[in-house]
């Protein structure tokens, strides 16, 4: 009897997950989440940015790098200040796993969307950055920018999505977690 019901239970969910709960309101579309930077070699994950000096985003707070080298999408470097004199954590490989909408902005903002990237080998620096995710370099003309969030074996890419929301902490100061980075060397490019 007791297998029954849980076999019951069971198909039930399946039928939710697969032909989902209903919509009330046929003309209303859904919103999907499409990969951001589709047709741009390596997703335009390439190239050197540093943190952009004019933005409100906190850039010298010390949780955000100064400069990211990014190369080819598979391996990423990190430096505490602007020019790449400081390594955080240089040569660090990654694999990349997809993608995800961002769970605060989305799907008002529809390209709200972040790439996610994990560790595969580096040095032991880059366990401080064994989860990565970012809105992927865009923007018109040579100055292009990105967004950046990071976080050791503690955290996970569920967590890193969910600082849209806000850190209670950092009300009161600016939230270093929507850090702004432009194409190496320039400023005042999230405009």
């Amino acid at each position: 009897m007791t297998y029954r019901r849980i076999g019951a239970l069971c198909g039930a969910l399946v039928s939710v997950v697969l032909l989902g709960c209903g919509n009330d309101d046929p003309d209303e579309t859904q919103v999907v989440a499409e990969e951001p930077n589709k047709g741009v070699p390596y997703l335009g994950v390439d190239g050197e940015y540093t943190s952009d000096p004019l933005a409100a985003a906190c850039p010298d707070d010390p949780r955000n790098p100064g400069r990211v080298a990014l190369d080819q999408m598979k391996s990423f470097s990190f430096y505490s200040d602007r020019e790449g004199t400081t390594p955080l954590a240089e040569e660090c490989g990654y694999a990349y796993e997809g993608f995800a909408p961002d769970p605060h902005y989305f799907p008002e903002v529809p390209d709200s969307v972040w790439l996610q990237f994990a560790l595969t080998s580096g040095g032991d620096g880059c366990e401080a950055f064994r989860y990565v995710v970012m809105r992927p370099p865009h923007g018109d003309g040579a100055v292009k920018h990105m967004h950046l969030r990071y976080g050791d074996a503690g955290t996970s890419f569920a967590g890193l999505l969910d600082m849209s929301y806000g850190d209670e902490d950092d009300a009161d100061r600016c939230n270093p977690w929507w850090s702004v980075y432009c194409s190496a060397g320039s400023e005042g490019c999230d405009n």
